[in-house]
């Protein structure tokens, strides 16, 4: 039987995104024509059929003229215009559901932060200041989340479940979506000038797309007052420089960036100077047990896509 090549791009030096040997070789007891291959090692890219990986983008699509399947080992598919993938009759597939729990738990990791003031606790440790008289400086800011206004840009899956769990800590949702909802209050794209005055933290979960591209900039952020705000969506759908204007002029209290404009960051990134923001290494996805989640997806996936049953398929796209 001739072997079926899996072409991947899993091969940086970070564990997230290098397949381990476990997950290749329990495909490989079970599928015993498999083989995987490091994309950028195949110099015939007309032989790519099958791709697994995150960073393919139209530029390969158009390189790789046999290929009839993509299963994204992330949510997001920004780079790739699905209208080339439905004239070429090439299925996509993503990872949604992997990643949820880790994305909430940070997300609301950074609100519960910035509610108790840990921003300013890590500035009077970093100082050797901090003992409770100091703290007393901010008291009044320090609020319980009960009645806060949360609005969640991007109501998705991740998005779907934080509100269910910031629901619970007795706060008042607000939705921004595409598709109408009605178990939350939800706002459409173009209504959001009118929705960031109202709320206590904002949280970014969009992706990138012409409407979304520095959608929160000066414009935008002037709109605020007082607001914690969260990015767990795309870098260049904030424009860093104006936020860092708007928490200098207290449209903003604080912030908490998990992806950037461009990373990773330099050290001479003026978000490093803020002691108001709190920042993460583009990690809200990040779990331990995510290749073992991953290994029950894509077996069910390629098992179905070599018997043909390819409607089957977990998280199709397209």
């Amino acid at each position: 039987m001739k072997n079926i090549i899996i072409y991947h791009d899993f091969n940086l030096d970070l564990k997230l995104y290098s397949i381990p040997n476990f997950f290749i070789h329990e495909i490989k007891k079970e599928f015993l024509n498999i083989c995987f291959k490091d994309v950028n090692l195949e110099e015939n890219k007309e032989n790519i059929e099958l791709f697994f990986g995150n960073r393919i983008n139209n530029q390969n699509i158009k390189e790789y003229k046999n290929l009839k399947w993509i299963h994204l080992g992330c949510v997001g598919y920004d780079s790739i215009d699905i209208e080339i993938l439905k004239s070429r009759d090439i299925m996509m597939t993503n990872s949604k559901g992997l990643l949820t729990n880790s994305m909430v738990e940070l997300a609301v990791n950074f609100i519960t932060s910035f509610s108790r003031g840990m921003p300013f606790i890590n500035s009077l440790r970093n100082t050797n200041l901090l003992n409770r008289k100091n703290f007393d400086r901010y008291f009044d800011r320090v609020t319980n989340l009960t009645n806060q206004k949360v609005l969640i840009c991007g109501y998705g899956t991740v998005g779907k479940k934080l509100a269910k769990v910031l629901e619970q800590l007795d706060m008042e949702i607000f939705t921004v979506s595409r598709t109408k909802y009605h178990d939350y209050k939800n706002f459409s794209l173009n209504e959001i000038e009118g929705l960031v005055k109202q709320v206590d933290y904002i949280i970014n979960l969009l992706p990138l797309n012409d409407e979304t591209k520095y959608l929160f900039n000066s414009q935008l952020f002037s709109q605020m007052n007082d607001v914690g705000f969260i990015n767990l969506g795309r870098g260049k759908t904030v424009n860093e420089k104006h936020l860092i204007e708007a928490i200098n002029n207290g449209n903003l209290n604080s912030a908490a960036l998990d992806v950037f404009e461009v990373e990773p960051l330099s050290s001479n990134n003026e978000l490093f100077d803020n002691h108001n923001i709190i920042l993460t290494p583009h990690i809200a996805g990040l779990d331990s047990k995510y290749w073992y989640r991953q290994l029950d997806l894509f077996r069910y996936n390629l098992s179905a896509y070599l018997i043909n049953k390819k409607k089957s398929l977990k998280n199709k796209i397209t």
